[in-house]
């Protein structure tokens, strides 16, 4: 099935709250009024997500009255904050991706629109403004970076950590139950050992620099569907996998076309490598061996 129409309204409504963000980052003294009412400080909301929330949502809605809406700034509002994802055509959107880096003038964050049907992405968009770099996909029709094919080279192969660029975060619940196992698992990665670790403080810019073939993978605990939605399809139409933390029990071989469950909380991805599926099964399996049990609530 072709989602041209949803693509096309997608990319150009994250153009347009993309230079919302922009214009809020370069003058972020007086538009990123910092809401610290919250419980942990560490979370941080701003005026501009918000704006950019409604604004996604009034254009979507104009173009799509009779699809469902599930927005961070939507779900934190209600009283049980809890996301309402069901079978029918529903959007999910991160108004701001990286509100943080947002705050701190750090630039990496990103405008993030996905589509989902039947709990599965099937259109992703995600894009930095700052850095004006915009990835989109629809399903079987490939992923892409501003219009270039991803991922940007040809996939090399991925044999172990040993030679892999990863990402993760550490997120902004800093008890001591959420951040230990945490920690203990990033501590057995590099001395796996890893080639290097990096947090680019954005869910979404994550997973996308593992379809950019940039990182080799990707894993994190405490994500929200807004946060991983658009760009699960992307890392998958690039070629790589994007799995929870357990695998499944009824999963066969192939990891790329594991059911991924995007209310869970946590994600894994690996990039696309030139030996294909099993290559990538493996380097899934190593990370999956050293992770332990967050509890987190479910979305």
């Amino acid at each position: 099935m072709s989602y041209t129409k949803e693509l096309e309204t997608a990319i150009s409504v994250a153009r347009e709250a993309g230079a919302v963000i922009r214009e809020a980052f370069t003058n972020r003294g007086k538009a990123a009024t910092v809401d610290y009412k919250k419980e942990n400080a560490a979370d941080l909301v701003t005026v501009t997500d918000r704006a950019v929330e409604a604004l996604v949502f009034s254009k979507l809605r104009a173009v799509f009255p009779d699809h469902k809406f599930i927005g961070e700034e939507t779900v934190s509002a209600t009283e049980d904050a809890k996301t309402q994802l069901t079978d029918a055509p529903t959007w999910v959107v991160d108004p701001v991706d990286g509100t943080t880096n947002f705050v701190h003038g750090f630039p990496f964050v990103a405008v993030a629109i996905g589509f989902v049907i039947e709990k599965v992405p099937v259109v992703g968009v995600v894009y930095n403004p700052i850095l004006d770099e915009l990835f989109h996909a629809s399903a079987g029709q490939g992923a892409f970076l501003n219009n270039q094919p991803l991922p940007l080279m040809p996939p090399t192969p991925l044999p172990s950590l040993a030679t892999a660029l990863v990402a993760t975060e550490y997120g902004s619940d800093r008890q001591d139950a959420i951040l230990g196992p945490k920690f203990r698992a990033l501590q057995k990665v590099v001395a796996d050992p890893v080639r290097g670790v990096r947090s680019l403080g954005s869910a979404a810019l994550n997973m996308c620099y593992v379809a950019r073939g940039a990182l080799d993978a990707y894993w994190e605990a405490g994500v929200h569907l807004w946060d991983v939605a658009a760009a699960t399809i992307v890392v998958r139409e690039a070629g790589g996998a994007v799995v929870n933390w357990k695998k499944p029990e009824s999963s066969g071989t192939d990891v790329t076309k594991e059911v991924y469950d995007g209310l869970a909380r946590e994600v894994v991805c690996v990039r696309a490598t030139k030996n294909g599926v099993e290559e990538i099964a493996g380097i899934i399996s190593t990370i999956r061996e050293y992770l332990e049990a967050v509890s987190y609530p479910r979305d």
